[in-house]
């Protein structure tokens, strides 16, 4: 069977259209509400090859990703950002998208990749945990003043997608 979506690299022209999927989620709550700190974010990651979206075969975005290549300390391929669209929650977009980040890491030799999440993000941890994840460490105020992120680390070479 067929994966019901396409990876394809993030366009500048469609950065609003990736920014509502974060709307309304407590990432968008706790980090991206006011300043136009996500679209920036967003706006960076398309100049340097870092965005990549899920699409559905339509062209509908089902979710998008921030990749930074060698971005955890020069060692592993660290993952900035990922959101789905409402509708595409429960369809396999974020795990696809998992699998497309681990697949980039491998392709360039990494034996990790890499992760934050936030201590409050706990259906975000269970998903990582689920795909393989294990927790490095805690970083108290990493981001932000309050919030402390979970490093989360997987093995690539065991050969688990």
């Amino acid at each position: 069977m067929s994966d019901p979506f396409a990876l394809v690299p993030g366009r500048r022209d469609r950065l609003a259209e990736y920014a509502e999927i974060f709307r309304g989620s407590a990432i968008w709550d706790r980090y991206f509400r006011s300043g136009g700190r996500l679209r920036n974010s967003l706006e960076k990651a398309s100049g340097r090859g870092e965005l990549w979206c899920a699409c559905t075969p339509d062209g509908a975005v089902a979710g998008v990703m921030r990749v930074v290549p060698w971005g955890f300390c020069g060692l592993y391929h660290y993952l900035s950002l990922i959101g789905t669209a409402s509708p595409a929650r429960g369809a396999g977009a974020g795990r696809f998208l998992m699998g497309e980040f681990e697949r980039m890491a491998r392709a360039d030799g990494c034996r990790r990749s890499s992760l934050l999440v936030s201590d409050f993000n706990d259906s975000a941890l269970g998903f990582y945990r689920a795909l393989g994840y294990w927790e490095l460490g805690v970083i108290p105020n990493a981001v932000k003043p309050g919030i402390a992120e979970r490093v989360l680390l997987k093995d690539l070479e065991s050969g688990e997608e």
